[in-house]
């Protein structure tokens, strides 16, 4: 078969890519920039072409796309005109799905955490899993996809509602919160509805979290994970530097100590929903704990770009972009590094996201010691909105948090040329991790 994907640089599109090409089927695509995924497939043998014109697309079987493609797109009009078969992302995921033992990850934070720590346990295990990944971990040999022969895992992604039709085996839900909301006609009854939707058809086993108030509403009967209660949970959590311990339990039996080398108590959440999940599905509690010890971050999951040592800066890129996970991630820096100031890059992701959030965002960065706010990102939306990332900034400025604006990556780099002895936040959902990236070069290996 011959594949060609519009928008295969994408974190999900890429590993999706990758497996049909594993499977012996021709794979190209096109995609609107140069990035690292992009790289990564070319290196694969995977041809890829920069840009979306009617000329890229030969003669395919099928064409896959994401709803990021509208319309418009010249490609998406040829395949039409040429009544080329298209389908999108999550339509292959649940046809691969199909085929074999399914485990599926989804909720609205922690989910690439929590599949990654699930994939290393089952992977350490001898499982053999298949894994689709929604970020860069070492644990996978294509960083985002690993090819296998037993249980396929995948995370996966809520925000446009074709999850709710998937019907794995195994799954597990972290959270629900009301994110994504213009896919759902902006109600959150809509949101749950779909989650409700989706919990009904796992076949063998639901894990959910017993502290959010929400799924324990909407999920009735499933294995549940907590901290003061749940069939699995954490207690007498302790943090040091750059590591945390915490004590788990099933029921009232005593698992033991477990170890994680990152921080912050949602990071704990995801470990104790990896293990209910895992242990439940006859993984050895001792395999399970020398697996969470040694998991290491997903790659923009509190990922250490550097430290420069001139200014005593230490740097982290973070994909937090929802005003609980950036109080979360700034939480978790100032538990690894006490006493520190911790000074946030921050980059709001949407002017939808901004508008529906009405003020979250200031209050959820009032916590950092400084904070830089860069020009937002629109992630493809368009159109005139009565609100930008100053809106940010004002909110800030009402908590009395020291704030700037930047508009340009040299900016940042200015700002952050007058910083000492604090840790370094980037946060944000955009081009953000460029700049964070750029930064480390530019400070980090100076002196």
């Amino acid at each position: 078969m011959k594949y060609h994907f519009i928008g295969i640089g994408g974190i999900g599109m890429s590993a999706l890519a990758m497996h049909l090409a594993s499977e012996g089927n021709q794979v190209n695509g096109s995609n609107y920039e140069e990035n690292e995924r992009v790289d990564y497939l070319r290196s694969k043998g995977v041809s890829v072409f920069i840009g979306h014109s009617y000329e890229n697309l030969e003669s395919p079987d099928i064409v896959v796309r994401t709803t990021a493609i509208k319309q418009g797109n010249p490609e998406l009009v040829k395949a039409i005109s040429k009544s080329i078969p298209t389908i999108y992302r999550m339509e292959l995921l649940k046809s691969l799905l199909s085929r074999n033992t399914s485990l599926c990850v989804t909720g609205t934070d922690g989910k690439t955490t929590t599949t990654a720590m699930v994939s290393k346990i089952l992977v350490d295990s001898g499982r053999d899993p298949t894994v689709f990944l929604g970020g860069i971990n070492p644990l996978l040999n294509d960083g985002n996809y690993r090819k296998g022969n037993g249980i396929t895992i995948t995370e996966l992604d809520e925000s446009d509602g074709f999850f709710a039709s998937f019907k794995p085996d195994y799954a597990i839900i972290t959270n629900v919160r009301g994110d994504h909301l213009e896919h759902y006609d902006n109600s959150f009854d809509n949101l749950k509805s779909h989650f409700r939707y989706f919990s009904r058809g796992v076949r063998k086993l639901l894990v959910t979290n017993a502290d959010d108030p929400v799924s324990e509403r909407i999920f009735k009967g499933s294995l549940t994970f907590g901290r003061d209660r749940g069939h699995y949970r954490f207690s007498d959590r302790i943090t040091g530097i750059m590591n945390q311990t915490f004590r788990c339990w099933k029921g009232d039996t005593d698992l033991g100590i477990f170890k994680l080398m990152i921080p912050g108590e949602y990071n704990a959440y995801n470990a104790t929903a990896a293990v209910a999940l895992t242990h439940e599905m006859g993984v050895p509690i001792e395999s399970i704990r020398s697996s969470v010890e040694s998991y290491r971050s997903v790659d923009r999951r509190f990922t250490f770009r550097g430290l420069d040592d001139f200014r005593n800066l230490f740097f982290f890129d973070d994909y937090a972009h929802t005003p609980d996970e950036i109080s979360s991630t700034i939480g978790g820096a100032r538990e690894f590094f006490p006493g520190k100031n911790v000074v946030v890059v921050f980059q709001p992701h949407r002017y939808s996201r901004l508008v529906r959030e009405n003020g979250r965002f200031a209050m959820s960065l009032k916590e950092a010691s400084e904070v830089c706010v860069y020009k937002l990102y629109e992630a493809y939306e368009k159109g005139e909105y009565a609100i930008d990332e100053t809106e940010v900034l004002k909110g800030l400025s009402s908590y009395g948090v020291p704030a700037v604006h930047a508009v340009n990556y040299t900016e940042i780099l200015e700002w952050l040329e007058k910083k000492r002895d604090a840790v370094v936040l980037f946060l944000g959902a955009g081009d953000i991790t460029e700049a964070s990236k750029m930064s480390a070069l530019k400070l980090c290996e100076a002196h």
